[in-house]
């Protein structure tokens, strides 16, 4: 699995926000309150449910992504312990290199996350005040691109 190259997933992005921008401007710039109040509100459940449905594809690819690492990562280790078995002349025993391969697997993607992600090792706590910082930046930034948006919808209105 390729995942979506940084340039595409940039310009999908910019493109999905231009397009809610437009749209939330237009929604805003609409002279009658209660059809303005169920446009915009229309716009952003829909922003809502877009990004949501982006962040479930990147989570789903990212699960198959991950499986097939560690998949990856299991062969790898079940050969090279096969060849050192065929090299030393030891009994071959599959089921316990299949084990070992796959406990080494493990631990090695482990101590890949442990060492380049800065988040992995957090505790409860610490994730959890990570989360409540997503959540207000969530709530901060929709609250100035819905605000921009008014703004000029606001200042179209006069036309």
């Amino acid at each position: 699995m390729t995942p979506l190259p940084p340039h595409r997933a940039y310009a999908l992005g910019a493109f999905r926000w231009s397009v809610f921008f437009i749209f939330a401007a237009a929604a805003f710039s609409e002279r009658d309150d209660h059809t303005r109040s169920i446009l915009v509100t229309g716009v952003f459940l829909l922003d809502v449910v877009s990004w949501h449905l982006c962040e479930l594809v990147i989570y789903v690819g990212n699960g198959v992504y991950n499986r097939v690492w560690i998949d990856t990562l299991t062969h790898r280790f079940f050969y090279e312990k096969l060849l050192d078995a065929v090299k030393f002349k030891q009994e071959i025993h599959v089921q316990d290199i299949i084990k070992e391969s796959t406990a080494a697997a493990r631990e090695d993607a482990g101590n890949y996350l442990t060492t380049e992600t800065f988040w992995y090792s957090w505790g409860g706590f610490r994730k959890t005040l990570l989360g409540i910082g997503h959540f207000l930046w969530w709530w901060l930034s929709y609250g100035i691109f819905y605000g921009i948006a008014g703004a000029l919808g606001q200042s179209l209105r006069s036309y």
